[in-house]
């Protein structure tokens, strides 16, 4: 009897510890592909860490090689732990997926349309029918840059990019007129010394939100929002954001309709 108990003894441990690795799966946390996947990767590897530590479990970095593979991936279940996005994806999320959105980056945010400094463009409609780059559709800079164009026969050529940085390349090699581009990292590029003059900035925007993922409790929602509130001023300046302020849902709704009114998702 005292081997029998022994066994089971065992076998309800083993069960046990199976379960235990089950609920302690590594979470994953996704970033709109602004910057490109290794560049992302890099980038926020401190932020999923981060999390991971306030969890109790491993976190790493999932990223997409375009805003199209971004945005199927989006609808594929079950989805990331936590996703860092733009504000039409954010609503899209928190009304049909049900996430829970936690903080944001402060402000606003808006795109810019530039061009090398050299040129002389007066407005927007100096560049119908001329190349313009673009992060690839779904993405904010893509429908804010259709928004631009509405009539459909007076359009610039859109040039799809896979990153903000290929933008930028794109442009310095004069392969097309102009580039829409987060007006932050225009900002950035200009700091440099880069040589771009900016024809029009879009109106502003909510800021990118961390969005976590149904099935966690009240408490630990809380428990991340408390610990992003409150991360150290590091984790910011590895990140390059300025910090995280709390975020509400209402401050996302109706963004998604960007997405409808575009591309009809």
């Amino acid at each position: 009897m005292g081997g029998s108990s022994r066994k089971a003894g065992w076998a309800l441990l083993v069960m046990a510890s199976v379960a235990g690795a089950a609920r302690a799966a590594p979470l994953t946390l996704a970033v709109q592909p602004v910057l490109g996947t290794t560049a992302t990767r890099t980038a926020f590897l401190p932020l999923a860490r981060f999390l991971g530590q306030v969890l109790g479990r491993p976190c790493r970095v999932v990223t997409s090689p375009n805003f199209l593979a971004y945005w199927e991936s989006m609808r594929q279940r079950p989805g990331p732990s936590f996703v860092l996005d733009a504000a039409h994806f954010t609503d899209f999320r928190l009304t049909h997926l049900h996430y829970h959105v936690l903080v944001k980056e402060p402000g606003t945010i808006s795109y810019s349309l530039v061009v090398r400094g050299s040129e002389m463009v007066l407005g927007p409609s100096a560049l119908i029918g001329r190349r313009v780059a673009s992060l690839g559709i779904p993405s904010m800079g893509a429908a804010l840059l259709d928004r631009m164009f509405p009539h459909a026969t007076r359009r610039p050529i859109v040039v799809a990019a896979r990153d903000a940085a290929a933008e930028f390349r794109l442009l310095a090699a004069h392969r097309v007129a102009a580039a829409m581009i987060p007006t932050p990292l225009v900002a950035r590029k200009m700091a440099q010394g880069a040589d771009l003059s900016v024809v029009t900035t879009t109106p502003p925007i909510p800021n990118i939100a961390l969005s976590a993922a149904p099935g966690l409790s009240a408490a630990q929602y809380a428990r991340l929002r408390h610990a992003l509130l409150g991360a150290p001023a590091s984790l910011f300046q590895a990140l390059g954001l300025r910090r995280f302020v709390i975020a509400h849902a209402r401050q996302y709704r109706g963004q998604d309709r960007l997405l409808k009114i575009y591309w009809g998702y």
